[in-house]
């Protein structure tokens, strides 16, 4: 916080951040439903390079998005540290440990629990956990990578073969009989 009792301009950042990866969360794993069933009918009923590309064009679309995320996330991080809050237990870090941070919350996130109980680490960085609205921030950040990473995943592994079943059709079909 700043002295005269507002807040510092990357914690603002910080809470606009999390609104925007819950609602984004939130959109994204309740749309896709309705976005993957459109994508399995188009690939059902009218396979073809058009519907592969735009099935693509979406999961790109949210790739992209992730990575915006995780960029964003980063410079926040920098811009806390910047701002004098102790955000790591180890003290201030730079541009590639805040992001080799920010990786072992995507990782921790993409395969929930099993890092945790390995005991695998990414970076040997540890939050500051006596700031609990940072442990907020980034269990939000965690759980945003995990959403959204389970449901592109598990629809991907859906469609993939229907789209290589569909593609086999469409060529055997095309194929000239002897």
């Amino acid at each position: 916080m700043l002295a005269s009792g507002g807040y510092a301009l990357s914690v603002l950042m910080a809470i606009a951040m999390s609104v925007v990866m819950i609602a984004t969360a939130t959109f994204i794993f309740f749309y896709h439903h309705r976005k993957h069933e459109d994508f399995e009918q188009w690939i059902d009923y009218a396979f073809s390079v058009e519907t592969l590309k735009q099935t693509l064009l979406y999961f790109r679309f949210i790739a992209i998005a992730m990575v915006v995320v995780l960029a964003l996330f980063v410079v926040n991080l920098l811009w806390l540290q910047a701002d004098g809050f102790q955000t790591f237990a180890s003290g201030r870090h730079g541009v590639i440990a805040s992001t080799f941070f920010a990786l072992d919350l995507v990782l921790r996130g993409a395969f929930f629990d099993v890092m945790e109980h390995w005991e695998l680490y990414l970076t040997p960085l540890r939050m500051n956990r006596d700031l609990f609205w940072f442990v907020v921030y980034c269990f939000i950040f965690r759980i945003f990578f995990a959403l959204v990473l389970l449901r592109i995943l598990v629809s991907f592994a859906w469609l993939w073969p229907k789209m290589k079943r569909a593609r086999q059709r469409s060529h055997h079909i095309d194929e000239p009989t002897p």
